[in-house]
């Protein structure tokens, strides 16, 4: 067998080259990758390893189409299995393969633009996940948009398990759906979510509301947004603002520290559509009414997508503040909720905490999809439809 004698160092090389890729990427982002930098993880030249691929965005490609090749196999060997029994089980498989879900969860934001060299390899991917059928099953958009929120919270908060949490899913038994829009039952009087203020990061270091300051920051969300953080200069930020590195410089003394203001900053806007306590089911609506125009409000959606992907990496200076904003989220959203269930518009075997978990996920996959192929998903429409799921039927 002398062509397998031949080739087999090359391609094992190959692979090498693909593991020291799958680290780096999942550790530091896309982004914050260089070719000299897998090149020196591997232990081999700058020059050797372009031998092997021509560039950065032709190794990323060749490590997304290595997983695929290999979950697509996977799956039809085991078509035999239930949807209910094979989903989990993928998703085991994939926790179990290093820095699958790490890199997954970082791409799925930063290849949302269209820039990005997966750009186009993931929009394909989701169009074809939404074809996928299963003898009767179809995979639902929000199936694949919950999956893909739970493992980028996967990465923030220790308490997601997602195979489990897709265990519980197909558990969970369907029935007749309620109506998000008719009259909430007497037993919600009284009941009220508070407003909930933007979360205050650690260290805040500058002053809202200066001219120049709101400018830098609105510069620095579009591209962010466009390219991550790691992609993106302070010089890259002073040329669209229209100033000098040393004026922003003046204004905020480190990238880290604009990167603050400027999260900060989305949220307050995400919050300003609620300003006084509701209801649960009237809460409900605006989340929904919200979704909807979110779309048309530049920037938000791409900004904390990009963001929240590329902060998984521990390293990320943004990672400390998503965590601590998945958690204040899940926990907002649990006391929801508990309010629905306590008032008799949920099934009270339900868990608060979960259903929570999974209504986040979902609502942050479907911000994916939708940055991915805006004309294909609604995210509104989509969060009205699981929440009508949720509620009991009006007695």
């Amino acid at each position: 067998m002398p062509t397998v004698r031949r080739y087999a160092p090359g391609l094992a090389r190959r692979e090498e080259l693909l593991d020291a890729a799958r680290d780096l990427f999942a550790a530091e982002g896309f982004g914050g990758v260089s070719l000299r930098g897998i090149a020196a993880k591997a232990g081999i030249s700058h020059a050797s390893l372009l031998r092997y691929f021509s560039s950065k965005d032709d190794l990323l490609l060749a490590l997304l189409t290595r997983w695929e090749d290999a979950n697509r196999a996977w799956y039809d060997e085991h078509l035999d299995l239930p949807p209910e029994v094979s989903v989990p089980a993928l998703a085991r498989r994939n926790a179990d393969v290093t820095g699958y879900v790490e890199l997954f969860a970082a791409l799925a934001g930063e290849a949302a633009s269209s820039s990005h060299p997966a750009h186009e390899h993931m929009r394909r991917r989701y169009d074809q996940l939404r074809q996928v059928r299963h003898g009767a099953f179809a995979i639902e958009r929000g199936l694949i948009a919950a999956w893909d929120g739970l493992q980028v919270m996967s990465l923030y908060l220790d308490e997601v398990d997602v195979p489990a949490e897709l265990d519980a899913h197909f558990a969970r038994a369907g029935g007749p759906r309620g109506d998000l829009f008719s009259e909430a039952p007497a037993a919600e009087a009284g009941m009220a979510v508070e407003v909930q203020e933007a979360l205050v990061p650690d260290e805040t270091g500058y002053a809202p509301g200066r001219e120049r300051r709101a400018k830098i920051i609105d510069s620095a969300t579009e591209l962010f947004a466009e390219r991550g953080f790691a992609s993106t200069s302070l010089s890259d930020i002073a040329s669209r603002v229209g100033s000098s590195k040393s004026t922003l410089l003046h204004h905020f003394g480190t990238k880290d520290e604009l990167l603050t203001a400027v999260v900060t900053r989305r949220d307050e806007r995400v919050n300003e559509r609620i300003r006084e306590p509701l209801r649960p089911r009237a809460f409900l609506r605006e989340i929904v009414a919200g979704a909807r125009s979110d779309g048309a409000r530049p920037g938000l959606i791409e900004l904390y997508t990009v963001l929240s992907g590329e902060a998984t990496a521990l390293g990320h200076p943004a990672h400390g503040y998503f965590k601590r904003r998945f958690e204040w989220v899940v926990a907002h959203f649990e006391s929801v909720m508990a309010m629905l269930r306590a008032s008799g518009q949920i099934d009270p075997g339900r868990d608060p905490r979960r259903e929570a978990r999974w209504f986040v996920a979902l609502w942050d996959g479907l911000q994916v999809q939708w940055l991915y192929d805006p004309e294909a998903v609604d995210i509104g429409a989509e969060l009205r439809s699981h929440l009508e799921g949720l509620l009991l039927p009006a007695a």
